[in-house]
């Protein structure tokens, strides 16, 4: 493999991991709400999955598609995007052992 391919590539970039580690939990949560909740708003769905004590649950499920961009970035050599990807799981798991406690 030739390394310096891979530092021209667009994809062998820390924020493109870190952006796409972020944004894709929140479109798996917001597709969670789509089809399981229909009619209400998203904050009576957040209130509903708070009151029933699911919250963290569904945070916690809502990161572990991270996992497959993760290993496609590992897989093809591309370290600093998947160094984003860990990074931001990283904090979400911060983030949701937290509200584990608090909640």
């Amino acid at each position: 493999m030739n390394p310096t391919y891979f530092e021209r590539s667009g994809l062998n970039r820390f924020w493109l991991g870190f952006l796409l580690g972020l944004g894709l939990p929140l479109v798996i949560f917001l597709l969670y709400f789509l089809f399981r909740f229909q009619g209400i708003s998203i904050s009576e769905y957040v209130q509903i999955l708070i009151k029933s004590d699911k919250f963290v649950h569904v945070m916690s499920l809502s990161v572990f598609p991270n996992l497959a961009p993760f290993m496609f970035f590992v897989q093809t050599d591309r370290f600093k995007s998947g160094r984003g990807i860990m990074a931001v799981t990283v904090v979400y798991a911060i983030l949701i052992f937290a509200l584990k406690f608090t909640m």
